[in-house]
């Protein structure tokens, strides 16, 4: 049965939403190898370093952007403001800012991991050539 507020309708059953945590799945490795190395890698890698040493500019606002519209526009301000307005004034007695707002890192690593497939992609295409 088709929901009513679908304008795809059951077009949309078989789309996956694009996260983080789909990245890795095993039906990339064959198209993308190295994707399951690649994912551990940027698992050990600090923070501080992904953003300052392996990301470029581009790379490290893509990826802020993602989280800032995600958690808040990246402001836990914002954040607990929206928590006192579900829970009420003592929300912090049921809950944390923190168990609201992602962590940025696993945003640098989508934004990473979407490279590596692009990178990958490009070079499948010029060996094509």
């Amino acid at each position: 049965m088709l929901k009513a507020n679908e304008a795809q309708g059951s077009q949309n059953q078989d789309q996956e939403q694009l996260s983080p945590s789909h990245l890795s799945c095993g039906s990339h490795e064959m198209k993308y190898p190295f994707i399951e190395e690649f994912s551990e890698l940027l698992q050990k890698v600090s923070t501080d370093a992904m953003k300052n040493q392996l990301m470029t500019y581009q790379q490290r606002l893509l990826a802020e952007s993602i989280w800032a519209a995600e958690n808040y526009g990246g402001s836990e301000s914002n954040c607990a403001k929206h928590l006192k307005e579900i829970y009420g004034p003592r929300w912090y007695e049921i809950t944390s800012v923190a168990k609201h707002m992602d962590d940025i890192k696993e945003y640098y690593k989508y934004v990473l991991i979407l490279d590596h497939q692009r990178q990958w992609n490009e070079a499948r295409e010029n060996a094509k050539l």
